[in-house]
């Protein structure tokens, strides 16, 4: 299983934004709904899609887990952003949990080294070629942050758990870039 994790804490857990300005009005909703897509429609083209599973924590109170779509999936920005509405204002599609929750009992629930390993995104963690990587046997798990990066709170957990930052590069790039490219990694580690 390769797990993805939005932190979000700027995005209401209410849903309530409009579709029409996804960036502005929707305190940046287009950066997970980016994310999915990249998850679940353009990233992967040999990981099978029921081995991925994106989760995002909104505002530290909501957490939406995403697993394979089962029936249609949807299209572009503006068709996750309509799911992610539906399942934040109580109506989710089958393939979207919704769960109360903050990052502090996720940490905690995730990083079980011994059947789980999760790994920060950050641009100044150590080169992803450079880390012991298990791909079978274990569940990866990798944090993003959103647009901004991670938040005060969520740097001091990230260093109370003492969770390894894991690098794609100096450059910061997209978080959609982001889930593409880790996808991408286990792609080829399994070849």
């Amino acid at each position: 299983m390769l797990r993805f994790i939005q932190l979000l804490p700027a995005v209401p857990p209410s849903g309530d934004y409009s579709l029409r300005d996804l960036p502005g009005i929707g305190r940046r909703v287009d950066v997970l709904c980016r994310d999915l897509a990249a998850c679940f429609e353009w990233g992967p083209t040999d990981w099978p899609l029921s081995q991925l599973e994106f989760s995002a924590l909104f505002n530290d109170q909501v957490l939406l887990t995403f697993q394979t779509p089962n029936e249609r999936m949807p299209i572009g920005e503006r068709g996750w952003a309509m799911v992610v509405k539906n399942a934040l204002q109580g109506n989710p599609p089958n393939y979207v949990r919704v769960t109360e929750g903050n990052l502090e009992s996720l940490i905690r629930e995730i990083n079980q080294p011994s059947r789980s390993q999760l790994w920060v995104l950050h641009e100044e963690g150590r080169h992803f070629k450079d880390c012991k990587i298990r791909v079978s046997g274990t569940q990866n798990s990798f944090m993003l942050g959103d647009y901004r990066g991670f938040d005060s709170r969520a740097e001091e957990l990230v260093s109370k758990h003492g969770l390894p930052r894991i690098s794609l590069g100096k450059t910061s790039y997209l978080s959609s870039h982001c889930v593409a490219s880790v996808i991408s990694k286990f792609e080829r580690m399994v070849k």
